[in-house]
């Protein structure tokens, strides 16, 4: 029987991202590798899917005839090499095959054909067409609670920021029926769509339509788009406001990829949301920073969301040739273009790089927690997030925290298990009861175990 080791390498997600991503893959769910997985075992073939560099005693030694591994951002690319020599090594007589983002764009060039030849290894480009017809198949990773899919493939922009075009460069349109029979076979609450523009979709009306009467295990489904919306789109047409709004979608988020000469067609499109119940915290400015718009501009764009009360959700730009990108948010010396890419033709440095990003999270912290930003809310948040974790929902008031010391030492605790969570991969503990001289002890317990 053919045995297939599907392998996710070990991506230097950020710590905030880190747990999610290798429990509950929400921002970087293999999904490639999910929906493979199910395309072999339809062919009868035994799947067994890790991340990163597992040794054969971790692999219950499970020998592969077939290793599959995936890539993601071009400037990751080191982490799939590593990941290819590793299982080169383990298994020097299995066939080896890489896909994926960073393998459809640079499967041509010099250094990619050399790295290919010396690890003896075969590449697909783009999507896989058979798998791309199968349900992801999430056994293959621990329990998750949402689903994701795509209700279209492909972009009808051309962003010279963007490899989706590149990639998918054909536009595939999954039928509505489909569409609702399978989020009813998945059976979860909650679904990301993965589109890269959700509204260019020309059945986008009736998708949202019949979505919005899905209901699974008795409850609606919530939804959300992991890509910003196309507000050019949305401004031509707010009807899909209203049918975003009854279709429950959540964390919106609307692109502002352009000038700041844009900025009221963005009020436009923000006017639009607002109009049909959401409020300005439930908004968020998709922006890409280090790019051809230079840093004085983007400031003026920050001005513009801080005036509206919206959130910004911000990426910093890498080109597309990029194969490494070595940033450090937490050094004090500073960095050169010789560790990441920056934009300088445009006028953008390290320093400008840091200050846009700083001010963009204190901004963030100010529109939702309210008021000037200090370094107390910063504080707060930072407690809120680790709430947040451990799924308790929100902390005390600062001012309570600060004049307790159980509540000082507990949330020390809380902090040193969510890093050794995060450090050693594991799922947050499930503790059934709330904060209190019982969930002190069982963290005690728990940080025992693990030291």
């Amino acid at each position: 029987m053919q045995k297939v080791l599907l392998v996710e390498p070990d991506f230097p997600y950020p710590n905030k991202s880190k747990q999610r991503a290798n429990q509950t893959f929400k921002n970087f769910i293999p999904i490639g590798l999910l929906k493979l997985g199910a395309y072999h075992k339809s062919k009868d073939f035994t799947v067994k899917l890790v991340r990163g560099k597992r040794t054969k005693t971790e692999l219950k030694y499970f020998k592969p005839n077939v290793v599959g591994i995936t890539s993601l951002f071009t400037y990751w690319s080191k982490y799939v090499w590593e990941a290819v020599e590793h299982y080169r090594n383990l298994f020097p007589r299995s066939e080896i095959i890489v896909g994926g983002i960073y393998v459809t764009l640079h499967h041509q060039t010099e250094e990619f054909q050399r790295l290919a030849k010396k690890y003896n290894v075969k590449w697909h480009v783009g999507t896989h067409k058979e798998a791309e017809r199968c349900l992801p198949d999430y056994s293959l990773i621990p329990p998750v609670d949402h689903h994701l899919t795509h209700a279209m493939r492909g972009c009808i922009r051309r962003c010279a920021f963007c490899g989706t075009w590149r990639i998918e460069p054909e536009l595939i349109y999954k039928k509505t029926d489909d569409l609702v029979n399978e989020i009813k076979k998945i059976r979860k609450n909650k679904v990301i769509f993965l589109d890269n523009n959700f509204f260019a979709n020309p059945h986008v009306k009736e998708n949202l339509k019949a979505i919005s009467n899905i209901r699974v295990n008795g409850k609606p489904v919530t939804f959300e788009s992991q890509s910003g919306f196309d507000g050019r789109i949305l401004a031509q047409d707010p009807e899909l406001a209203k049918l975003l709004k009854r279709a429950r979608f959540q964390n919106i988020r609307i692109a502002w990829d352009h000038s700041a000469k844009d900025a009221l067609t963005i009020k436009k499109q923000i006017d639009h949301l607002i109009d049909v119940g959401y409020t300005p915290k439930d908004i968020s400015v998709f922006m890409i920073y280090n790019f051809n718009i230079p840093y004085e501009e983007m400031l003026e764009k920050l001005k513009y969301c801080k005036k509206w009360n919206v959130q910004i959700t911000d990426c910093r730009y890498r080109p597309l040739t990029a194969t490494y990108d070595n940033y450090n948010s937490h050094t004090k010396k500073g960095q050169t273009k010789e560790d990441y890419y920056i934009h300088e033709q445009d006028g953008w440095t390290d320093k400008k790089v840091r200050s846009f990003r700083s001010l963009v999270r204190k901004h963030n912290i100010e529109v939702r927690y309210g008021g000037p930003y200090n370094r107390k809310m910063e504080r707060w948040s930072a407690i809120h997030n680790t709430f947040k974790f451990f799924g308790l929902g929100r902390p005390p008031k600062m001012i309570i925290i600060e004049n307790s010391k159980k509540w000082q030492t507990r949330i020390v605790l809380m902090n040193k298990l969510k890093n050794i969570c995060l450090k050693n991969e594991l799922r947050p503990p499930k503790i059934d009861y709330g904060p209190g001289p019982k969930f002190d002890f069982e963290i005690i317990k728990i940080i025992k175990k693990y030291n």
